[in-house]
């Protein structure tokens, strides 16, 4: 019994898996799997697989020099980093909208601990990307993000060399990252900064209490109970935060 490999098909798996390795591995989605470098490995072959069978791409042709294929493997990294930038920026709102929170409610005087990093990390912060990623889970964007590398893949063929990519978009992708973050906890700031002004006029009424130790417990209760209240508001700006990610692929692979 005889095993017939195509060697073009290989490569081709090869090189998908550099760019669906690092798409995985630069992105805060499956950060969950960090430690767990087997399963991200061989979840990254079968999906490769998958996709380049199930696309029918174009086949790089098999090479015999080792310089051909190193070079279209950095092509192929470099790809790869392109694209997960899109959902890094994407997902970086939520940690843009946590600090902000954080600085401005108290909570940026102190830290929580984080069981999947394992170091200190802003309430607000840590709880944003939480939120994010499950309901990025939640909405089946993770489908969608298949689908997105598919695409990439379509217009792109794995080992097809550099392309020349649009940077106009990526600066474009980084400065969402600061706007849509900020839209995402306007109602918040909006009242804590209504909370800072009535303690800053109780101050002045009563110069003898000490602003920093009665306004940190109040601009907590205060932050807390606007964002629980909000959160029914998010669904909106979320699915527009995921729905940069793939307007960003679509504008740097076209």
């Amino acid at each position: 019994m005889s095993i017939d490999i195509d060697p073009a098909w290989m490569l081709a798996v090869f090189y998908t898996a550099l760019r669906l390795g690092v798409v995985l591995m630069m992105t805060p989605i499956f950060s969950n799997l960090a430690g767990l470098v087997t399963v991200r490995v061989l979840l990254t072959l079968a999906l490769s697989s998958l996709l380049v069978s199930g696309l029918h791409a174009a086949l790089p042709a098999p090479a015999l020099e080792i310089g051909p294929v190193l070079l279209n493997a950095l092509a192929e990294v470099v790809t790869g980093v392109t694209l997960a930038f899109g959902i890094f920026a994407a997902f970086g709102a939520f940690s843009v909208a946590g600090k902000i929170l954080d600085v401005q409610s108290g909570f940026g005087l102190g830290n929580v601990y984080d069981p999947v990093t394992r170091t200190g990390a802003p309430l607000f912060a840590t709880m944003l990307n939480l939120v994010a990623v499950a309901v990025f889970f939640g909405m089946d964007a993770h489908h969608a993000l298949l689908r997105g590398i598919a695409f990439s893949l379509r217009q792109v063929a794995p080992g097809s060399g550099f392309h020349a990519l649009d940077p106009e978009a990526a600066i474009r992708q980084f400065g969402l990252m600061f706007s849509l973050g900020v839209a995402l906890i306007i109602p918040v700031m909006l009242c804590l900064l209504l909370a800072e002004t009535g303690l800053a006029v109780v101050s002045r009424v009563l110069p003898q209490m000490n602003v920093f130790v009665v306004g940190v417990p109040v601009k907590i209760v205060v932050g807390l109970a606007v964002f629980a209240a909000s959160m029914g508001t998010l669904q909106p700006l979320m699915a527009r935060v995921y729905g940069s990610i793939f307007i960003y692929w679509e504008q740097v692979l076209t």
